[in-house]
């Protein structure tokens, strides 16, 4: 069933930012969840592209972690149920003296509390605020560890947005070694692979459901951004022996980051998606 958890509990300030686009494009930012604006001549949300996607390529079971004041997300795959799909869905709260929730890892370990039953599985993990490449998770779900290395001349955003990404590290065999947050220019510059690009982490991944909830258990709380979080969780399966796979690929994602991306989804999805080019 290649069980999924989608990531689609974040604020999305810079969503709901004022904007210089159509008034009717910013009311949409600023109403509802980002997974959940609406894209595309269809006007589907975009989880539910999303879920389309890995329903087509192999998963049959999703559980969503959505934001305790979402009453949008669930009410809207019960007018429009994902027929030969299992959804389910958790709350992450923002604990008190908190402004925001506190983190990808404490998403996914709250998703991993919530599914027991899951716990012979490998679980892969999406984010709900972007569509990857067509092909994508039908790559990943070949492997029990992995996690995509996306090239970044390919992903069609713009640059400054792709040196936030981390920088992965791989070793000759393709087994990742490292993650690098935040790099600075010059680890970027060190971590190129053998065709002279680096690889970046768009935060997809598939591990062993019980190493990953023992990770993401232990993710102490960044110094800085106050959250606890996922690629620092893996580095700890790493660190404790564990070993994943780095996919080397090359494709366009659709992001939504600010409302100007809205109408860029749309445009790109209406003429067929992006899709998948595997490197290595």
């Amino acid at each position: 069933m290649n069980p999924t958890i989608i990531m689609a509990a974040g604020k999305g300030s810079r969503m709901k930012a004022a904007s210089d686009v159509p008034g009717h494009i910013l009311e949409e930012a600023q109403s509802r969840p980002k997974g959940m604006i609406r894209i595309g001549q269809e006007s589907k949300p975009l989880i539910e592209h999303l879920l389309l996607q890995l329903k087509e390529e192999g998963c049959t079971e999703v559980c969503l972690v959505v934001a305790e004041d979402d009453t949008i997300t669930k009410a809207h795959f019960e007018q429009v149920p994902m027929t030969g799909m299992t959804l389910s869905y958790v709350q992450q709260s923002i604990p008190e003296g908190r402004i925001k929730p506190w983190g990808t890892a404490h998403a996914v370990q709250l998703a991993l509390e919530a599914k027991p039953q899951w716990c012979e599985d490998c679980i892969a993990i999406a984010n709900g605020d972007n569509l990857p490449p067509k092909g994508m998770f039908r790559a990943l779900f070949k492997h029990d560890a992995a996690l995509p290395a996306f090239d970044p001349q390919y992903l069609g955003l713009p640059p400054e947005r792709v040196l936030a990404f981390a920088i992965l590290e791989a070793d000759e065999t393709g087994k990742l070694t490292g993650i690098i947050e935040k790099p600075t220019i010059q680890q970027v510059e060190q971590a190129h692979w053998s065709d002279g690009q680096p690889r970046v982490s768009m935060n997809y991944f598939r591990l062993p459901y019980t190493p990953l909830l023992k990770a993401a258990r232990n993710v102490p709380e960044h110094p800085v951004r106050k959250e606890r979080e996922l690629p620092e969780a893996v580095s700890l399966y790493l660190k404790r022996g564990g070993h994943i796979k780095a996919l080397s690929m090359a494709g366009g994602f659709l992001d939504l980051t600010h409302p100007s991306d809205i109408q860029k989804a749309g445009r790109v999805l209406d003429e067929g998606g992006t899709h998948l080019r595997i490197r290595t």
